[in-house]
Order: C-alpha cells, then sequence, then structure tokens
C-alpha cells in the first residue's frame, strides 16, 4: 500500500489497520518534523499520537488540495501552536542529530566538520524566536510550501516570507559572529568594542 490514496481508503474503512499503516508510513517523518518543533523527545511523542489520532478522526475532511503529508504538518503545526499557548515557548529543547544532506560517505575529518556546522546550524535555529522556528522548522525539516504553512498557521504567505528571511539573516548573523568572536546576534560595533 505506497499510494495514499489506499491508506485514505483503509483508513476510512478499517481505522485501526489503517492508522497502523499511516504510522509505517509517515511516523517517523512526523516525528522528525514534530522533534524539530519541540525539542524534546517527550512533546514530539505526544504531538505525533495527538496528530495521528487527529488525522484518523478526520480523514474525511481532507480535500486532497494539498500532499497528504503536508495536511498532517499542518494538523501538526495547529497541535504546537495550541500547545505553546498552554506551556509557553521556551520550555522545549532541540535534537541533537540533523538528518544527513547527501548518501556519499564523507572522511572522518570531514564528518567532524559537518557535525560542528551542524551544532552550529543546529544552535542558531534554536536561539530564533519562536515564530521564526516555527516557519524554517515547517519549511526546511517538514517540506512545506509557503503558502502550505501560512494556511496552517493562519497568517499570510508574505509574512511566512518575511519569517523565513528573517530566520536566514539571524542565522547567518549568529554563525558569522562565531566566527569573528562576536555573540550570537550581536551588533557588529558591540564586537568591535568588545575586542578592544
Amino acid at each position: 500500500m505506497n499510494d495514499d490514496s489506499d491508506i485514505l481508503h483503509e483508513i476510512s474503512e478499517r481505522p485501526d489497520e489503517g492508522a497502523q499503516i499511516l504510522v509505517g508510513k509517515y511516523g517517523r517523518r512526523l516525528y522528525a518534523v514534530a522533534m524539530r518543533l519541540c525539542r524534546n523527545e517527550a512533546d514530539a511523542e505526544d504531538l505525533v499520537s495527538r496528530t495521528l489520532a487527529r488525522v484518523v478522526q478526520s480523514i474525511g475532511s481532507f480535500k486532497g488540495d494539498s500532499e497528504f503529508f503536508t495536511w498532517q504538518c499542518a494538523i501538526m503545526a495547529n497541535f504546537f501552536k495550541m500547545g505553546l499557548r498552554r506551556k509557553g515557548a521556551n520550555s522545549l529543547e532541540f535534537p541533537e542529530e540533523l538528518p544527513e544532506s547527501s548518501d556519499e560517505r564523507p572522511s572522518p575529518a570531514e564528518a567532524a566538520e559537518r557535525a560542528d556546522d551542524a551544532r552550529e546550524v543546529r544552535a542558531a535555529v534554536t536561539a530564533l524566536p519562536c515564530r521564526l522556528r516555527e516557519a524554517v522548522v515547517l519549511f526546511y525539516f517538514g517540506g512545506m510550501s509557503v503558502p502550505a504553512i501560512a494556511k496552517s498557521l493562519g497568517e499570510p504567505e508574505g509574512t511566512v516570507y518575511y519569517r523565513l528571511h528573517e530566520a536566514k539573516k539571524a542565522i547567518r548573523e549568529k554563525i558569522s559572529g562565531k566566527i569573528q568572536g562576536c555573540t550570537p546576534f550581536a551588533h557588529p560595533t558591540e564586537c568591535k568594542e568588545e575586542k578592544t
């Protein structure tokens, strides 16, 4: 059952069996997105469970206007936003691993350099304000398009584009600040003062 229409039919006809197929096909991808949103395992597992339960309950409302996975990510984003309102945006942690970028096996030196780069990027993404982090995670890790993110967050597309732009700018500044010996997100004049 590789086709989403088969999964949709299975969930409609036999929800328990359909849910198992759904978890098998999308569980890991949803968990990866949830970890990047929640930044800790317990919250990510809870978010995925709630998302999958809602997908099974609401399968009849899926119209096919977007990819099935995108629709699931939109449900997850809504649960995440509701959770932030209840818990506060800073109670979560970012995962230790980023997905690998290629199938080629790097040398040990290249692997160490990539791990350092990934840590820097991860730290920069973690430091982003919640609204910027949410857009980055849904776009880069969730594979959602800007229109899909805008729809799921209830924001104009221009706002999502702006948040992605600001997030990339902040990440670049933080990483270049570390290279120059500045504190993260420090203004360039503050860096000069620190060195003297």
